[in-house]
């Protein structure tokens, strides 16, 4: 009777095990989607609203926010942010950060310098519309697509197709720019240069944010199971969900662009990408931090680095 007892509770832990396995497997796959609350306006810009369709029939919404150079500047968010950025009225157990991250902020430096700038909510975020496959993420992977109809857009608009070109991307959109570049190359002709903030592999942040909230022995534990199950339910391994195999294809002086204390990633992954970029290339640290999407505030109050480096190449 006690073997039962006990194999009852075996079996329980282990259904525990996998529930809390799937669930954290969906915060991966399932990206939030915030509101967004604010619009150039509110920061003293004027903007077009813009609307384009990916290759596979995904609407993307857009700001188009005008200067006074015949220079664009393209921004690429967070996953699970906005092209707004992240608000703290909304509320979700998967949300990583409740703080307010403002990128309309540091687009309104760029705007101040004279550069047009577009931003976009990516596909399954914000005011875009569902990817075919379910809403399903690829950190990159599906997001590219959503990169490269930024460029047709723009190669469509009369006002817009002869100018210098420039990318501020953080995160996935790093990712999925660096990963447009090497699918999609002719696209990218007028691109000037490019400026990654914190490109991440999936499979490392993962690891890396398990052994945080988890301990090193939880995450040991949950890690392979989580990793299974994300691959079964996933268009994509959650190894292959990187720029990894990509930054070698970058063709513009880049300019990589990371917080040291960033307790969420390994920076040998980030290292790892710089190095198989060709020169010209650079990389910046962010000094000070503590939580890694501080860096995605950085800029709105010290945009120095960002703004001498497209001088420079655009």
């Amino acid at each position: 009777m006690i073997a039962v007892y006990i194999l009852i509770a075996l079996t329980g832990i282990f259904l525990i095990y996998v529930l809390f396995s799937y669930f954290l497997s969906g915060t991966i796959i399932f990206l939030n989607r915030q509101p967004v609350p604010k619009n150039p306006k509110d920061y003293g810009m004027d903007y077009e609203n813009v609307e384009f369709m990916a290759s596979d029939g995904v609407a993307l919404k857009g700001w188009l926010i005008p200067g006074s150079m015949e220079k664009l500047v393209v921004m690429t968010h967070v996953g699970g942010l906005t092209k707004y950025g992240s608000t703290v009225k909304y509320r979700s157990i998967s949300k990583l950060y409740n703080k307010e991250i403002e990128f309309l902020k540091t687009a309104r430096h760029l705007h101040k310098k004279g550069y047009r700038v577009l931003m976009f909510d990516f596909r399954n975020h914000g005011e875009s519309g569902r990817s075919p496959n379910g809403g399903k993420a690829g950190v990159g992977l599906e997001e590219y697509k959503d990169v490269v109809a930024a460029m047709d857009f723009i190669k469509k608009r009369d006002d817009l197709k002869s100018f210098d070109i420039g990318f501020v991307s953080f995160c996935m959109g790093a990712n999925s720019t660096i990963i447009a570049m090497s699918k999609d190359p002719d696209k990218f002709k007028e691109v000037k240069t490019l400026i990654a903030v914190q490109p991440i592999s999936m499979e490392v942040f993962v690891k890396t944010y398990a052994k945080r909230i988890l301990t090193p022995f939880g995450a040991r534990i949950i890690f392979p199971m989580v990793k299974r199950i994300v691959n079964w339910r996933s268009e994509h391994p959650l190894e292959k969900m990187s720029p990894r195999d990509y930054a070698k294809d970058l063709k513009v002086p880049t300019l990589y662009i990371q917080a040291r204390n960033n307790p969420w990633t390994d920076l040998n992954d980030i290292s790892g990408f710089h190095n198989d970029t060709p020169e010209p290339k650079e990389f910046y640290w962010i000094e000070n931090t503590k939580h890694r999407f501080e860096s995605y505030s950085y800029f709105q109050d010290r945009p120095e680095k960002i703004l001498d480096w497209l001088d420079r190449w655009m």
